[in-house]
């Protein structure tokens, strides 16, 4: 049965040696698994390594997981260094267009197997590509936003503030092109938008530029982010100058399960669990190990979790069953895996 493990999110790498690591020798190889990540510590970065984690160990893999903190410079040392080592196989998560396609092209070169997450740039053939449906979660926590904002009267468009960084990552981007969409439609108006640096202090930088906002007198009904992990400083000003928005955002973990709970201003989260990405990765890239079919492409469904499905005692772990289509996921499972499975 599927766990969610909470490891300690100040971490920069994290080595598990996979319990039976000899479960099938004849096929060869060192069997271990890079995860190479280039995001900044999250309860969602956290996830999505145990995922891979698990997964990998239930496989006969060792696994190794490293983070760049959302530094392209540090991302591409790390694959600079991953290209030195045995591994059979990589898990590239946010690579950036200008130097994914080198690097990965380099992994396959040299008979590696790379599963990309949210990857940047051309693909290369032999990789799988895998990513969240971007236009989906964008659309079901905008729809949430504007639901519950026509329920306190508020007739379209809705003016919302979009917490957002442009050309960060290829996520942003494309959820921004939804924003538009949206825009045009006139079902919203978004009347700012925060960028903060995701490699500085954006805590400070989005309490700064929502408080001068707020203060200034902007006037707004809602408040969107790309990612949940912009929402701490969005509800500590909310708190502060006791304003009243509705909030949504993209992106599930734990502590969005108990902010669900306990904001009642924070209406609903548009996620797929990072737990499963990370284990459907692991899966296709013991797939391609074992020489079995796998596509170029591969999206995980986006689902919304709205505050009402939630309590004070839930969880990631107590969420699978409990909504439609999060938390597990029989992708890419096969005879030969299940006879890998520890």
């Amino acid at each position: 049965m599927k766990k969610h493990v909470l490891f300690g999110v100040a971490m920069t790498m994290v080595a598990v040696t996979a319990m039976g690591s000899t479960v099938y020798a004849e096929d060869g190889g060192s069997k271990k698994i890079a995860v190479i990540r280039n995001m900044i510590s999250s309860d969602h970065t956290t996830q999505f390594f145990a995922g891979a984690t698990d997964e990998g160990e239930k496989l006969g893999y060792t696994v190794d997981t490293f983070m760049s903190d959302g530094d392209d410079v540090k991302m591409q040392n790390l694959m600079d260094q991953a290209l030195n080592q045995d591994y059979d196989i990589w898990i590239v998560s946010h690579a950036n267009e200008g130097y994914q396609y080198d690097y990965l092209s380099k992994a396959v070169e040299k008979g590696i197997k790379v599963v990309g997450f949210d990857c940047g740039g051309d693909h290369v053939d032999g990789v799988t590509y895998t990513s969240q449906s971007d236009p989906d979660l964008t659309a079901i926590s905008l729809d949430a936003l504007i639901e519950n904002a026509k329920e306190k009267g508020i007739e379209e468009p809705v003016k919302i503030v979009e917490v957002n960084t442009l050309g960060a990552i290829v996520p942003f981007d494309t959820r921004h092109k939804t924003v538009e969409q949206y825009e045009e439609e006139g079902k919203i108006e978004v009347v700012k938008m925060i960028s903060p640096n995701l490699q500085g202090d954006y805590y400070s930088e989005i309490n700064t530029a929502l408080t001068t906002a707020v203060q200034g007198g902007l006037e707004f009904d809602g408040i969107w982010t790309a990612s949940t992990s912009f929402l701490d400083p969005i509800f500590d000003v909310m708190h502060s100058l006791e304003k009243d928005y509705v909030v949504t955002g993209i992106d599930i973990s734990d502590t969005e399960v108990q902010r669900l709970a306990t904001e009642p201003d924070y209406y609903c989260c548009a996620a797929v669990d990072p737990y499963v990405i990370g284990m459907v990765d692991v899966r296709i890239g013991v797939s391609k190990v074992l020489g079995l079919e796998t596509p170029e492409e591969y999206k995980f469904d986006a689902v919304g979790i709205n505050n009402t499905d939630v309590t004070k005692d839930d969880s990631m772990a107590t969420l699978v069953g409990k909504i439609s289509g999060f938390g597990s996921s029989d992708a890419f499972l096969s005879d030969e895996l299940n006879a890998l499975y520890k």
